[in-house]
């Protein structure tokens, strides 16, 4: 009895003895410990999933050079204020952690005479020799390290991150399988197919266009893919089909952003120029022109429209290869920008070379104003039967000559055309 009274009267002494220490730590209003500087540190980690040893940041932290690195030296400063009215004397700790293990070789104490009002700059190098994630704290004791005076505040100490050579491979694996590590728990992030952009479809009115005539574009642009897309760039360009290397851009129509299967469509309106070459054109449409958008297909961005035939004069009936009763109505149309005044020409000289095999309409210097004409009778089909029977052909072709009030002329393309004969017992 006497025994476990005597343990009693011990352990409550000692317990006597250790309060004043317990109690003063952290408790030393005239002393403030002001902050923990590094002179190699990373930027703060910018995800909500990120620290500063997610596969990230030790990434970007390669790359960096404000990163502390291995083997490096890192440079601690801290500034521990005397706010009271006598002059103190106190020991200074720098403790160094990494993955939790204090590290005692580098590892800085020393007792330094502070002044009322004064501050004390403490400064201490490290070389960086262990791989982890380093804790800097500051400890502030007593001139003879026998009782703490106060600590750093817990969440003021200094972190940072130095990455081995496994670390770096690790993180480019779980970066390039899409996987994350937090803790000790691995996490799959929801992850989408990238985004797919493909033109539908490029389409041009008119197909055969007069020189100074408007086209009408209509393009519609298609994301295919699994995710959204922002800031899509466009290039709509055209091109002679014989000289497919020199394109000339129409329009580079923007799109701030694109969901998964929308559709965006864009009507454009162009006149080709007044010296462009007559011939046959093709409209090129490029999504993504830079590729800098990553994509799940990158062959498919670009689409080329119809074909569409420039000329001063179009054509418009009989259409290629038509047939006219013998008996029917023969009508003429064309259409023409360019030319004022306008003769046709009907013949059974499929290039229009033997001036015997063809004929005017109307005849000789006469001119019309008109973009139509229906022939006499014994023009079509009188005339132009005679001319088949004498040169022993059955099909005729016919063109239009425009010509302007400055006596400039421009000829038309070909088009072929039939007369049925009528039936003998027709009335």
């Amino acid at each position: 009895m006497f025994r476990i009274l005597l343990l009693n009267i011990i352990f409550s002494g000692i317990i006597v003895l250790l309060l004043p220490t317990l109690l003063a730590a952290n408790k030393s209003p005239e002393l403030k410990i002001i902050a923990i500087v590094l002179s190699k540190t990373c930027p703060l980690p910018d995800g909500p999933d990120m620290t500063i040893d997610s596969p990230d940041s030790i990434l970007k932290s390669m790359s960096n050079p404000d990163c502390p690195k291995h083997g490096e030296i890192q440079l601690i400063q801290t500034a521990i204020v005397n706010q009271g009215t006598l002059p103190k004397q106190v020991g200074v700790e720098i403790k160094i952690k990494v993955d939790g293990q204090e590290l005692e070789k580098k590892r800085y104490r020393k007792v330094y005479s502070i002044q009322s009002h004064d501050t004390a700059r403490v400064l201490h190098e490290i070389k960086m020799e262990n791989t982890g994630r380093y804790q800097i704290s500051v400890r502030i004791w007593d001139a003879h390290f026998k009782r703490i005076l106060l600590n750093t505040t817990t969440g003021d100490e200094r972190y940072f991150f130095i990455a081995s050579p496994q670390d770096v491979e690790v993180a480019k694996t779980q970066l390039a399988s899409g996987v994350r590590v937090s803790g000790k728990r691995i996490i799959s992030p929801l992850r989408f197919d990238p985004p797919d952009l493909r033109w539908e479809s490029v389409q041009v009115l008119p197909k055969h266009a007069l020189r100074g005539e408007k086209l009408r574009l209509r393009l519609n642009l298609m994301n295919v893919g699994g995710d959204i897309v922002k800031d899509i760039a466009t290039k709509v360009q055209y091109f002679n089909v014989k000289q497919p290397m020199r394109k000339s851009v129409i329009a580079m129509p923007i799109t701030s952003v694109m969901a998964p299967g929308e559709i965006i469509t864009f009507d454009l309106e162009y006149i080709l120029p007044d010296d462009q070459l007559l011939g046959k054109y093709q409209i090129i449409a490029i999504v993504d022109p830079d590729n800098e958008i990553e994509e799940l297909k990158e062959n498919n961005n670009i689409a080329k429209s119809n074909v569409i035939k420039l000329s001063d004069i179009k054509l418009l009936l009989p259409t290629d290869k038509f047939s006219f009763e013998e008996n029917g109505l023969f009508l003429f149309q064309w259409d023409s920008l360019a030319f004022s005044e306008f003769k046709i020409q009907v013949g059974v000289d499929e290039k229009f070379e033997d001036a015997g095999s063809y004929f005017d309409l109307p005849q000789g210097n006469r001119w019309i104003a008109d973009k139509e004409l229906v022939p006499l009778a014994g023009e079509l089909p009188g005339m132009a039967m005679g001319l088949m029977r004498a040169k022993e052909k059955n099909q005729l072709f016919w063109r239009v000559i425009g010509r302007q009030a400055s006596g400039r002329q421009a000829i038309s393309g070909i088009y072929s055309f039939s007369i049925a004969p009528a039936s003998s017992d027709s009335s």
